[in-house]
């Protein structure tokens, strides 16, 4: 699942967890997009762990780099979880991404 890692210094973002929604490319382009905000318990376990906000394009292939991407959010998917396995995760967002659509 390549993810779009935004860095947005000072702008507002809904409370962790995964989220449907929609993002819109710097060419005006608009994609369905599972969004995970959080600290990724899974990958990164620990208090330390850094607050991410990671957005998985649907039917997307390219690169988004150095590019401005705007996010909007139109559902709560779930909280934040730690699964037992990489595995358990991946199916997860399997299943997350099937709710986006």
């Amino acid at each position: 699942f390549p993810t779009a890692n935004l860095d947005a210094p000072g702008v507002l973002v809904p409370g962790a967890g995964v989220y449907a929604g929609k993002a819109v490319l710097q060419n005006g382009e608009t994609r369905l997009a599972a969004i995970s905000i959080g600290t990724n318990p899974t990958v990164t376990p620990g208090a330390n762990a850094p607050r991410t906000v990671e957005a998985f394009l649907l039917d997307f292939a390219g690169d988004l780099y150095d590019q401005t991407l705007t996010l909007t959010f139109t559902k709560l998917l779930r909280g934040t979880e730690r699964f037992d396995s990489l595995d358990a995760l991946v199916a997860q967002m399997h299943r997350d991404v099937a709710r986006v659509r």
